[in-house]
């Protein structure tokens, strides 16, 4: 059962997914349960296509909910403009026109896969694509929600993928580490990938954790009510936690 929060005394119902690469699917309980906060915490896409997104808007437009909160992965490079750019600069060197136009009909021209996400169409149908940074929503309820969201993951040759640092969307490695701007003001954290030490560990090694430090700590500090993350397949799960009185 998706979990219920108690913000200003309003109960609200939550559905959290991620990593659904372009498959997604739900029992059909839980497709037509009502909730009010639908989450998908990344990795949209297998290879960031635009017929890919169109599927999973097709699938969020589907669901039973009013609010459904959206945010990118590792895979959804195509969102990542700095990482598109690099990879079609690099790609469409050595290409024809008809070449350079086939990967654009396949995977967008720059913006366009988020242009899909951010459509008026896609607001109407209760889809919010999130940006790194805080959000406020307003629900049907009468509870206000607020949210923060980021999509980056540490890159590491030997993470549970073993993607390396430069093929992926929304990565930075340890040596640049990330600032994880939480604030203290957040029911929810959305991030795609886990904190250190919680839900991280990789199915190829057990003693290889893939969380990050920086989002730890963040949130650790920031103590919000809900933590949502995906990224780690091994790690798929839920977690209660009790806050220390002072943050190790």
């Amino acid at each position: 059962m998706p979990p219920i929060l108690t913000m200003s005394n309003i109960k609200a119902r939550f559905l959290i997914i991620s990593d659904t690469h372009a498959s997604p699917s739900l029992p059909s309980s839980l497709s037509t349960m009502p909730v009010d906060v639908i989450i998908h915490c990344g990795n949209l896409t297998q290879e960031s296509k635009l017929s890919e997104f169109a599927s999973v808007l097709a699938f969020f437009k589907a669901i039973n909910g009013p609010l459904k909160l959206v945010i990118p992965g590792s895979h959804d490079f195509t969102l990542d403009d700095a990482v598109y750019e690099t990879k079609i600069t690099e790609t469409a060197t050595n290409l024809g026109v008809k070449e350079k136009e086939e990967i654009y009909r396949i995977y967008g021209k720059m913006g366009q896969a988020r242009q899909l996400l951010c459509s008026e169409q896609a607001k109407k149908d209760g889809i919010f694509f999130l940006d790194e940074g805080r959000h406020h929503f307003a629900l049907g309820n009468g509870a206000s929600l607020s949210v923060y969201a980021s999509p980056y993951t540490r890159a590491s040759s030997d993470d549970h993928q073993g993607q390396g640092n430069e093929n992926w969307g929304f990565r930075y490695t340890k040596s640049q580490g990330h600032v994880f701007d939480i604030g203290y003001t957040a029911d929810v954290v959305i991030t795609h990938g886990p904190p250190l030490g919680v839900l991280d560990v990789t199915a190829s090694d057990p003693k290889l954790r893939a969380g990050c430090p920086f989002l730890f700590a963040a949130v650790a500090m920031a103590r919000p009510r809900l933590h949502c993350f995906g990224h780690v397949p091994a790690g798929w799960g839920a977690k209660f936690v009790r806050w220390r009185d002072r943050p190790a």
